[in-house]
């Protein structure tokens, strides 16, 4: 088969690219590796466009696994990955309507939630007023754009009044905010990752002395775990009711049950578990597109 590797960069914060389109050469696979940057169009020889994959002709790609990164220009950025989810013939991993939902929190947790999947209570602030409404009926919450990415602009409002320039900061930024009620971190919280239907490499994070986020950035340390069959059941039902091929997924264990924080379409540094977990992540990918590419 002829693949597209759509990556998020060429190299400067996606370190999976590459190996996801080296491994697909060791399985036979005329593999190419581009960005968001490099979908264009052109005059097609009939009339109308032609969507090119860094000067490659789209329409001769079997499939393609995104990475896509839409953080920037979104609209520029939604349009080409659009057009390159819309090409007769070729099979994506995973589409534009998927993406969307993953990059929005609200959508996310709303797809989830109308799965019967277990998701935080969601609400959206647009004033100071309403976080402090949030406050008085959750007690500590925690907001965050809709719109972001690794753990940038993500707070713990413990005191509306004392946060109140914090809370304002963020409000001219985004303009809305997602607001959840604050989940103690301190028993750690899953990563888990699912790669078509299987989940190769699972692990645990807990925050550094001092810290509430997990974040492996600020210290945050980290052991692989073998996971109960409904946190399985969980992550793989999340996964397939988002429609992405490969997850990864923040759930946190509370007192009333698991709750999923997160379902990322482009889960990052799979490497973390070492070289051999990465490979099993990448060919269970490989398994599930091949399967469902028509040759």
């Amino acid at each position: 088969m002829r693949i597209g590797v759509l990556a998020w960069d060429h190299g400067e914060e996606d370190d999976d690219s590459p190996v996801i389109a080296e491994l697909g050469r060791e399985r036979g696979h005329d593999t190419s590796l581009f960005t968001v940057e490099e979908i264009d169009v052109a005059a097609a020889p009939g009339g109308g466009p032609e969507v090119m994959f860094n000067g490659e002709l789209g329409r001769s790609f079997d499939a393609v696994i995104s990475r896509a990164q839409l953080h920037g220009d979104w609209r520029d950025r939604v349009e080409r990955l659009m057009l390159a989810s819309n090409i007769p013939g070729v099979a994506m991993f995973d589409p534009i309507e998927v993406w969307q939902a993953a990059y929005s929190k609200f959508r996310m947790m709303q797809v989830l939630a109308d799965a019967g999947l277990p998701v935080p209570p969601t609400r959206a602030c647009r004033t100071p007023a309403d976080v402090e409404a949030a406050s008085r009926e959750w007690g500590t919450v925690v907001v965050k754009p809709s719109y972001g990415r690794a753990g940038i602009d993500v707070e713990r409002i413990t005191n509306v009044a004392d946060d109140l320039p914090l809370i304002e900061t963020l409000l001219a930024r985004y303009g809305v905010l997602v607001c959840q009620p604050y989940y103690p971190t301190q028993y750690g919280e899953y990563r888990l990752t699912v790669s078509g239907d299987t989940m190769p490499m699972n692990m645990v994070k807990y925050p550094a002395v001092g810290q509430w986020k997990t974040r492996t950035l600020l210290g945050a340390s980290f052991e692989r775990v073998e996971i109960s069959p409904e946190l399985r059941d969980i992550s793989i039902r999340a996964t397939r009711a988002m429609g992405i091929t490969l997850s990864g997924l923040d759930i946190l264990p509370t007192d009333d049950g698991y709750v999923i924080l997160e379902c990322n379409a482009i889960p990052g540094n799979l490497n973390i578990l070492g070289k051999e977990s990465q490979r099993l992540a990448f060919e269970a990918m490989y398994e599930w597109v091949e399967a469902r590419t028509p040759c």
